[in-house]
């Protein structure tokens, strides 16, 4: 957004090139030239003060005789919020939005710090380009001390808006009276435009966008044409100015009656909407952050219900300048800033810093501090400090779905996935009765992961494209990174590398926009080891040496053990093993033991063993294999059997063993008796039922086509050439308001060919997310073979929205 202006309020009226201008303000705009650092625009009519100010900004810009200045245009908070708010949002703008490390730091540092560390930001950046900073709203005097600070010596300018009078002529800073009549004339409004403006003017809040100008007049859903029109008429007569892309600002309060209206009952409206599920968080994520500034300075208690649905949108890199917006503002107000220390923690663990996050939640004795302690020693890799932690909480009245949840990731973290389905279909149930659709979006993703560690691959699919989509429509980018990460290792163990490699690097690439280094290494790891069953081994080592580097910077005790017991096995796979393998792997296993994960500590073992046997023979190891069984046997994985069995001793070290262990298999604990083929991890005698919507968008009262294919698996008896395909049945039922032709069941055959498929017209009634339920029968005995359950998100023909896109693609890969 660096070097936007806004439209020019009056184009017609005024000096149109520099010449025209009057000798002190060409000055002020050709970098270089005599002139104030700091000029101060004021006078009677604040229409044509900013009507000058948007054309000395267009002027200054235009390359001609000189160097032209790049624009900054910077809204203004109300006084006595402190300068820091206005260097935010300059830093911001300078950086594109990546936000340097040393802003990360100042999210657990006290708030009076943030000010010298944002001026020492700024003011590289400053000293190159010279830039023309405009401050569009009444700047107060210490404001413009310190803009006029931030420029001095540099080839820059600050422009600023101080409303009827200079609100103090600083050294370097200099007024200049702007007349009344240069702007635009005001227009009669009609009746619905001038109710808006009222209720505008009596807000407390600043910036606003049509769909938010709709929500405070009328909080119930709809379009409201009517008031969208009134909105636009306001910002075409000049009353409202636009602050950003898209967003405005009243011009200037008007005095008058209000009708009644109060600031506190519109943001009641706006409230409502929100704990609704009425409006969009993540497009009105600024206004809706300083509402809840607004709340917690009040002490009212929805304030923190609000906080908690904005945290998607606070956390990481995309969050990080708002988040420290509300720190400072609510500080500012109050002293203090203990509101937000939970949300602060949270955004410290999710950016890197588990151990930070433990100390930011420290002062506090709620449940939700100690589990999101739990969480944090969770990222820092202490499985069992984290569990003990869990135990700590105190008893509740209601299932604690967070907490259920996140047990049970720690559980499958260890390699004790057993007991983990019935904790998460408990937390599942639990968010959904509290109507907490973001914790059921974790614990459908935590689900997902479970049934990839058990094996179920299909399962962990469609949870984890599931999970994403909630996600996406949640706007919480952490948990659609983790879900496409999840989705690269169930291709991974599909055995699809070069898919797997692709979606492990969109995952990486979301891990990286979001400020993830945990993230970043885990993919690191995943990708790794694509790299390895390709072939790709030189890589591989690259990628695992890298994560077993930085993980304990983290530090993640638990993805540093598996980085190095990888770094341990990868250099020796298909080649002769060495002492340095060995005695990494030994280490190796005791840093599993000491965070608490048998899985991790039973596969060092087992790799130890295996080096034994290839360098003195399996008498020798013997113990270890035995070892390493018991170890297995703990956590239930009985998979392993065939490789802690003593394997027949290779006469050349350099030639690989036969049987040995795929690097894959740590991946998962697969059901007790599970009959899995482990080259590709998939249960062999499957068939699947693959769908494809045949329509880019699926809008209300339009039909789309929906093709239904029985892909039988390779080691399946239908998939020979040979084979005497039975006549299948399958019929459609829409569990939503939608109708599904044919009514009745279609034959097919299982084959992956087209014309061996079945086709739907699906027709929605309203917008929405809509079910349907795929019934598979075998036509000669009416078995049921198999039932599916999809969803599609329909539109209502006006626009879809980015997670109403996800949708047809979640579809045509079930």
């Amino acid at each position: 957004m660096d070097d936007w202006l806004p439209k020019d309020p009056a184009p017609s009226l005024g000096p149109r090139e520099a010449a025209d201008l009057p000798p002190e303000l060409a000055a002020f705009i050709r970098p270089g030239a005599e002139a104030p650092a700091v000029l101060e625009l004021y006078g009677p009519s604040d229409a044509a003060a900013y009507a000058l100010a948007v054309r000395l900004a267009r002027l200054a810009r235009r390359p001609e005789s000189w160097q032209p200045f790049r624009s900054c245009w910077i809204p203004v908070e109300a006084a006595g919020t402190g300068p820091e708010l206005f260097l935010l949002k300059l830093l911001e703008q300078l950086l594109d939005g990546r936000p340097p490390t040393a802003l990360y730091d100042m999210l657990r540092a006290e708030p009076e710090h943030l000010p010298r560390v944002l001026l020492q930001e700024c003011r590289p950046l400053l000293t190159d380009v010279p830039r023309l900073v405009v401050l569009d709203g009444e700047a107060d005097a210490e404001l413009l001390r310190a803009a006029a600070r931030l420029v001095r010596g540099t080839k820059c300018r600050v422009l600023a808006l101080s409303g009827t009078r200079p609100r103090g002529l600083e050294p370097g800073t200099a007024g200049h009276r702007v007349p009344a009549g240069g702007g635009r004339a005001a227009a009669a409004l009609g009746r619905v435009a001038s109710a808006l403006l009222d209720r505008l003017a009596s807000w407390a809040g600043d910036d606003v966008d049509a769909e938010l100008a709709v929500r405070l007049s009328h909080p119930e859903p709809g379009e409201h044409p009517l008031l969208r029109a009134a909105f636009h008429e306001l910002c075409s007569g000049g009353l409202l100015r636009e602050t950003s892309p898209g967003r405005y600002r009243l011009a200037r309060p008007r005095p008058g009656p209000r009708h009644g209206v109060s600031s506190a009952s519109l943001d009641r409206h706006l409230l409502t909407a929100a704990l609704d599920g009425r409006t969009d968080l993540e497009g009105g994520a600024e206004v809706y952050a300083d509402l809840a500034v607004r709340l917690l300075r009040q002490g009212v208690p929805d304030g923190g219900v609000l906080l908690d649905l904005l945290e998607p949108h606070l956390v990481g890199r995309q969050g990080l300048f708002r988040l420290l917006r509300m720190k400072q503002s609510l500080w500012r107000h109050t002293d203090g800033w203990e509101p937000l220390r939970t949300v602060v923690a949270v955004a410290v663990r999710e950016t890197g810093g588990p151990l930070a996050a433990m100390e930011v939640l420290a002062p506090l004795a709620t449940a939700r501090a100690i589990r999101e302690t739990a969480v944090a020693q969770r990222h820092a890799g202490a499985l069992d400090e984290a569990l003990a932690t869990l135990d700590e909480l105190p008893a509740a009245t209601r299932p604690d779905g967070w907490a259920l949840h996140t047990r049970a990731a720690l559980l499958c973290d260890k390699g004790e996935p057993a007991a983990t389905e019935r904790l998460l279909r408990s937390a599942i149930e639990a968010h959904q009765v509290r109507g907490d659709v973001r914790g059921e979006a974790w614990a459908i993703h935590h689900y997902g992961r479970q049934r990839l560690i058990r094996g179920a691959l299909e399962e962990a699919r469609k949870h984890l494209e599931t999970a994403r989509h909630m996600f996406v429509g949640l706007g919480d980018r952490q948990g659609r990174a983790w879900s496409e990460t999840e989705l690269g290792r169930v291709l991974l163990l599909h055995g699809t590398h070069d898919e797997a490699a692709h979606v492990l690097s969109k995952g990486l690439g979301l891990h990286l926009s979001n400020q993830d280094v945990r993230g970043k290494y885990w993919t690191y790891v995943y990708l790794a080891l694509v790299h390895a069953e390709s072939g790709a081994l030189p890589e591989a080592v690259r990628l695992v040496r890298d994560a077993s580097r930085h993980f304990p910077t983290i530090p993640d005790q638990l993805g540093a053990a598996w980085a190095r017991h990888f770094l341990a096995v990868l250099p020796w796979v298909g080649t002769s093993a060495t002492d340095a393998a060995a005695i990494r792997l030994f280490d190796v296993r005791q840093e599993f033991r000491r965070v608490g994960c048998p899985h991790g500590e039973a596969w060092s073992m087992l790799e130890l063993a295996e080096l034994e046997q290839r360098e003195t023979g399996r008498d020798s190891a013997a113990a270890g294999y035995a070892e390493a069984r018991r170890l297995f046997e703990l956590i239930g994985d009985e998979s392993t059997r065939r490789w802690t069995r003593l394997l027949p001793q290779c006469p050349d070290t350099a030639v690989p063993l036969a049987g040995r262990p795929p690097l894959t298999a740590r991946l998962t604990i697969p059901e007790p008796g599970a009959d899995f083929a482990w080259g590709a991890l998939l249960q062999a005698a499957h068939s699947h039922v693959r769908l494809t919507l045949h329509d880019e968008h699926s809008t209300a009262g339009t039909a789309s086509r929906i093709a239904l294919r029985i892909d039988p698996a390779p080691d399946h008896p239908w998939s020979t050439r040979a084979a005497d395909l039975p006549w299948l049945t399958a019929r459609a039922t829409p569990l939503t308001a939608a109708d599904v032709e044919p009514a009745h069941a279609v034959t097919l055959k299982p084959s992956p060919r087209d014309p061996d498929g079945a086709e739907f017209l699906f027709t929605p009634r309203r917008a929405g997310r809509h079910r349907l339920l795929f019934t598979i029968e075998h036509s000669a005995t009416a078995t049921v073979l198999q039932q599916v359950e999809t969803y599609i998100d329909v539109t209502d023909g006006t626009g879809a929205t980015p997670a109403a896109m996800l949708s047809p693609e979640a579809l045509r890969r079930a």
